[in-house]
């Protein structure tokens, strides 16, 4: 080693040292500073793509019934692909998080002097569950950690719902319920609450209210309802056109970067994030006959993609890839566990039904994928939305079938040809 290796080697060997003392001292694990470190790399990359995209942004619009102040549709837009990815994770509907800032301190960065932040968590404040909210000016990270706490709230509050609910009732329920507690909404009608109906139609117009913290006041602003759709059409409008603004396009874009980042570091650090195993392949695989397979696409939503074996316990593989004679080439899937619960692989939308050669079958699919999954005794849903790691049925051997297994099939929408299962598996 020369002499000036040397010098630099003396003070990282002393830093290491020290490093390895104060990270136990401090309380932290290695992987948990990294990770953080890591999470907080990337929440900077997004809030970069979130200036750049608002500050070539124009104004937005919505057409509907129910009209936003010109800011507040701005601040929805910068927001709804930071609130669609927590909304995600929490299972909860992507607008939700919107209408309860809306709701509480006007889509504003700004914590009010209740202590309660901007998402108005009155009771984890007084319970000491989390400490006041400083008021004054937050950052963006800080809105960021708040959404996060809203929405476990709002699924603790209304375990029911999903990122795919869309029943009026439901929401407005879920509403009242984040607002005044689970007891007052299993017990209240939400259609006379102000804060869920004021100004949805003449009849639920300058309502009463009544707040733990303001007392009985008259309300003119928009319920959590009508925000709801007035914050959902403008979202769509936005990002269901046919070319979408370029603002949107640059917001989705970091918003696949972070889901990206995050399921790659996740990954790395978590190899055994599939608590069932991995599924064992032999080390020179015969599937060259299969000639009805292609490349998968690598590009797009890591969210979409298959990430989970669909059979939830002692999974053993009966047979590799095939099936290309009956147009559906796919792996057999058998468990120790005759009656295992089969998980849906993707999120997306199911439907059931009974082949021509009398094969039960779970079929999913979302914006680019479907996947198959043949023989289940019987189905734990029939048809509708269902996320990833969801049970959707029970191993069986219904139709031509040998002994339960599953028969697992992979569509790339992308690339429009049938992949091999094998590359979705640890």
């Amino acid at each position: 080693m020369s002499p000036s290796i040397k010098v630099f080697a003396i003070p990282a060997g002393w830093l290491k040292a020290w490093l390895q003392q104060l990270i136990p001292a401090l309380g932290l694990e290695a992987r948990q500073l990294l990770w953080g470190t890591f999470r907080g790399m990337l929440d900077a990359l997004l809030f970069i793509f979130l200036g750049a995209g608002f500050l070539v942004g124009g104004r937005a619009y919505m057409n509907g019934e129910y009209a936003l102040p010109r800011q507040t549709q701005t601040t929805v837009l910068k927001w709804a692909p930071i609130a669609d990815n927590i909304a995600r994770r929490a299972d909860i509907p992507r607008e939700s998080l919107l209408v309860i800032w809306f709701k509480e301190n006007s889509m504003q960065a700004i914590n009010p002097d209740l202590c309660t932040g901007i998402m108005g968590v009155y009771d984890l404040v007084r319970s000491g569950e989390y400490p006041c909210f400083p008021p004054g000016p937050i950052s963006d990270s800080a809105v960021s950690q708040q959404l996060v706490i809203g929405a476990l709230e709002f699924k603790k509050r209304c375990p029911d719902v999903t990122y795919f609910t869309q029943s009026p009732d439901t929401l407005k329920r879920c509403y009242l319920a984040y607002n005044a507690g689970v007891s007052a909404a299993e017990r209240l009608d939400p259609d006379s609450s102000a804060y869920v109906m004021n100004n949805y139609d003449e009849a639920h117009t300058n309502m009463v209210y009544s707040d733990v913290e303001l007392g009985t006041v008259q309300v003119t602003a928009l319920g959590a309802w009508p925000a709801h759709l007035a914050i959902q059409s403008l979202i769509l409008s936005q990002w269901d056109a046919e070319e979408r603004p370029f603002p949107i396009t640059l917001l989705d874009i970091s918003s696949r970067l972070y889901d990206w980042g995050d399921f790659f570091f996740t990954k790395i650090t978590d190899p055994d994030r599939d608590p069932y195993g991995a599924l064992t392949f032999a080390a020179e695989r015969n599937i060259n006959n299969q000639t009805c397979i292609g490349e998968a696409h690598i590009l797009g939503r890591l969210s979409q993609r298959p990430k989970i074996s669909p059979v939830s316990e002692s999974q053993i593989l009966t047979q590799d890839l095939h099936g290309c004679e009956y147009g559906l080439p796919g792996l057999d899937i058998s468990s120790q566990n005759n009656k295992t619960i089969l998980r849906s692989p993707i999120p997306g939308h199911l439907t059931t039904y009974t082949d021509r050669w009398f094969n039960s079958a779970i079929r999913i699919e979302n914006d680019e994928w479907i996947v198959w999954l043949l023989h289940p005794r019987s189905y734990l849903l029939k048809e509708g939305k269902v996320k990833s790691g969801q049970a959707v049925g029970v191993m069986g051997d219904i139709g031509n079938a040998t002994g339960p297994h599953v028969h697992y099939s992979v569509y790339d929408k992308v690339n429009e040809l049938f992949v091999d299962p094998r590359i979705f598996f640890p």
